[in-house]
Formats: C-alpha cells, structure tokens, sequence
C-alpha cells in the first residue's frame, strides 16, 4: 500500500504544498489545527469587504498569479485602481511619493531632487555614495546599518524604515540584508554605489503587465478566494483537510515517517510538509531533526494589529483620495501606514463609503499594547484627524496577530540554509514564511517546490 504524505498546517503555504502532491497523483493528509487559510481570511461585514491578512501580493513573483491560472480564477486577479498615489506622512504633511522611488532608492533622479520629504542636506548626503567606496563583506549586515553608511540616516528615516521596515513589522535596524534586500549586494558589488546602480537599474528594468507602475494584485474577492478555490480543487482531487486535528510527535520510520495525531490517528507516511512556523516545526522535528530545530528556534516572531474603520463619504469634508500613506516621523504616532482599501482595490466598499485600514505593530510602542476599545479609539482619533473627518467612523473592527510575523534578522539566510541542509536526507520539509519569503507568492512557491522535491525524493526511495 501507498503511503500517503502529511502536510502540517493548511495556511497558503500548506495548501499550495497539498495542491502540489495531490495534483501530481500523491495522496496527501492536510491537517490544520485553526483554520483553513491561515493568516489569510477574508469577510464581509455590512457590504464591507474587510482582509485580516495580506490584502495583495506582487505580479513580478509569480508564484500567486500561476496558481490563480492553475486553479481557473486568473480573470479574477485585479490591479489597483488607478492612477496610483501613495504618500508619505512626514513632520504631520502629506507629501507624494517621488516617482521612481524604489523601496529604499531612487530610479530617477530628478523627482529625488524635487522631494520635500527629505530636506537638502539629507539629500547631499544621500548623493555622497556616489564616491563612497564599497562597504560589505562576506557577512551578513542589518540593512539600517549600510543604508546610514552609504546614503545617510535621513534615507533610513523617510524611506527605508517606513517602507521595507513596514513589510516586516520591524526596524531595519534588525533585518538582514541577505533575506530581505539582497539585491543591496549585488549593486555594490556590480557599481560600487547604490544610487548609481538603482539608476542605472531604473533606465533598463520593467515588468511587463505593471499597470499605473504598481505591481501589487488581489482577487477581486478578496483574498480569501484564493483560499477558497484551492480548498476546493484539494477537494475534488479527493483531499479532505483535517481542521481541528494537529500533530503530536514525529518520529524516523523505514520508509518515511510515523506520526501520531491529536485525534488518536497514528500515520506511516512516506514524508511531511511542515507549513505551520518555526515554532511548531522545532518542535515536532526534535527526534528527527535536532540540529534543524535548534535552528528554528532562533527565528523570531512579531505580533501585529488591525484596525478597519468605515465612514460614510459625507463624513469628510473633502473625501480622501489615493491609495494610501505611510507614517515617516519624526513624532511617534499609533500606526505604521493606512490603506484607504475602497480607493486601492475594486469592491471593497458599498458606493458612497470609505474603507481604511490601519496598521499597529509592535514597534509603534505604547499603543500596541492597549486593549481593543482603546486601541480602537486612539486609532480612529488618530486616522480621523489626519484624513479630516468630520464625524466617527460608522464601523470598527480589529484583529490582533500574536507571534505572526517572522523577522528575518541578521544571519537569517545562513539560518535558512543550515535547515535546509539539516534536512536534505530526512522525509520532511519546512516551507513558508519562517525561512523563505513572507509575501503570499513566495509561500506558495516554496510549498510547491519543497513538496516537489520530497515527492521526487522519497518515490525514488521507495
């Protein structure tokens, strides 16, 4: 008899992973302790389409837009509403982001030149890595750390921290520039000076079906479609999800592994997807895998926070408009950024209504750590003065992550790999955002490609 495979954790990345060994004829056990989809779930509440996860993903990692294709939703990926306008919110002023602006450096010169967001000794400074020698080494270095060196702290403040540091929930003062800007390497290693090689980036690169020169997608019903279509094609090639159900140990077998579940179920399978963090993948790999998991033990995690506010269009004197803003100090305030999600995205909101999400990590300090009306109210004092509204808003809603969010820290790439490698002639595989990528395409593509590979691996053992 066959033995099936097990995937542990039925987030994007653990379906993706049984969407690949089912679709390649394997037969597959999903179990899932929470609930399908993970940290992606859409709902609608009062005609309102409210994401508690990712909103988007990126085109140019096609991981998401291949999978929608396979799984016959591709007509339902849809770019934003044009035209794009982010701002960023500097000393309490609204100022546009310079066209070109990549994440941390500038594409064309002359909208850097022009910008108010950084002021002119900030910007010669900026312009000094032009003769700067190169800075790196072989070892791994905090992006803060080369961008103050190279191109000054006023870059860090205005753009790099809001920017990437509000991908990750982190400072980049923490995060690695091997896992999270690796391309940072290569332009010193090519051009020597960052700025002169994102120009020259800027002149040579483009990323076809890149509309209004946003590259960021969503499902047009939102993304837990995505979810949704996968949880049915799992089910009509015969696998049935186990919610509720997780596993309590994993142990070496002859021709994989055993593992006993919290239903009572004992499983000889011929290997594991482990798809549900760091945490729980230590723990379950310990007989198995010991170096792997004092490995993932070391990978942190940050929680992060919500907030979804609606208002009638009435409320505003002047209706907001754009995508979106980021918050880039110098004050302190409650949030990170705000989405106004019924301007970026189709659908999000009935007509006559504006829909804004803003987010709370830990690292805006005090306020992450109020309670829900509190927080609910310091938020939408906040978010209501900036937007200029003139009345409360007509819905709230907060959801909270705990431990959600991995910060790849310096050494996280080694990390990554020492696992990888740990693990390389064992049955099992850790997949998803706690090594490889935390966009949605990125965890798909490493569930497929991780439970490929161990399908090819222990077939040819058997």
């Amino acid at each position: 008899m066959t033995r099936p495979f097990l995937v542990v954790g039925a987030g994007i990345t653990g379906l993706a992973a049984a969407f690949e060994l089912a679709g390649s004829g394997h037969d597959v056990v999903l179990v899932e302790r929470d609930r399908l989809g993970g940290r992606i779930r859409t709902e609608r509440i009062d005609g309102f389409l409210i994401e508690h996860g990712p909103d988007s993903f990126v085109a140019y990692r096609p991981g998401a837009v291949r999978l929608a294709d396979a799984l016959g939703i591709g007509d339902d990926v849809v770019p934003v509403v044009p035209p794009r306008s982010v701002h960023l919110r500097v000393h309490g002023r609204m100022e546009p982001m310079p066209a070109g602006m990549g994440m941390v450096l500038p594409t064309r010169i002359g909208p850097f030149a022009r910008t108010r967001i950084l002021s002119w000794p900030q910007k010669l400074r900026a312009v000094a890595d032009l003769v700067m020698p190169r800075v790196l080494g072989p070892q791994d270095m905090a992006i803060g750390a080369l961008l103050r060196r190279r191109v000054g702290p006023g870059v860090v403040a205005r753009f790099a921290d809001p920017l990437v540091g509000g991908i990750y929930g982190a400072s980049v003062d923490d995060l690695s520039i091997d896992a999270v800007l690796p391309m940072l390497r290569d332009y010193e290693r090519k051009h020597r000076s960052l700025v002169l090689a994102s120009l020259a980036q800027g002149r040579t690169a483009s990323r076809p079906g890149d509309p209004e020169g946003s590259p960021f997608r969503s499902m047009r019903g939102g993304m837990g479609q995505l979810v949704d279509a996968l949880v049915a094609a799992l089910d009509a090639l015969g696998v049935q999800p186990r919610v509720g159900v997780s596993v309590l140990s994993l142990a070496p077998s002859a021709e994989g592994a055993r593992a006993a579940l919290s239903d009572g179920t004992e499983l000889e399978v011929a290997g594991v997807v482990l798809a549900g963090g760091a945490p729980s993948s230590a723990d379950l790999l310990a007989e198995i895998a010991p170096d792997a998991a004092r490995t993932l033990r070391q990978v942190r995690y940050g929680s992060t926070r919500s907030v979804h506010l609606a208002y009638d269009e009435d409320a505003f004197d002047t209706p907001p408009t754009g995508h979106g803003y980021l918050e880039a100090g110098p004050e302190r305030t409650p949030v990170t950024g705000v989405t106004l999600a019924s301007r970026k995205w189709p659908g999000r909101a009935p007509d006559g209504s504006v829909l804004v999400r803003a987010f709370v990590p830990d690292r805006v300090g005090a306020a992450a750590s109020l309670g829900d009306d509190d927080l609910l109210d310091t938020v939408a004092a906040h978010v209501g003065r900036v937007l200029g509204a003139t009345r409360s808003p007509r819905l709230r809603h907060l959801v909270r992550w705990t431990d959600a969010m991995p910060t790849y820290t310096v050494g996280h790439r080694s990390r990554a790999r020492s696992v990888s490698d740990a693990l390389a002639h064992t049955p099992v595989r850790v997949a998803g955002s706690a090594l490889n990528g935390v966009g949605v395409p990125d965890c798909i593509a490493d569930g497929r490609r991780l439970a490929a590979e161990l399908a090819t691996q222990m077939v040819g053992v058997a």
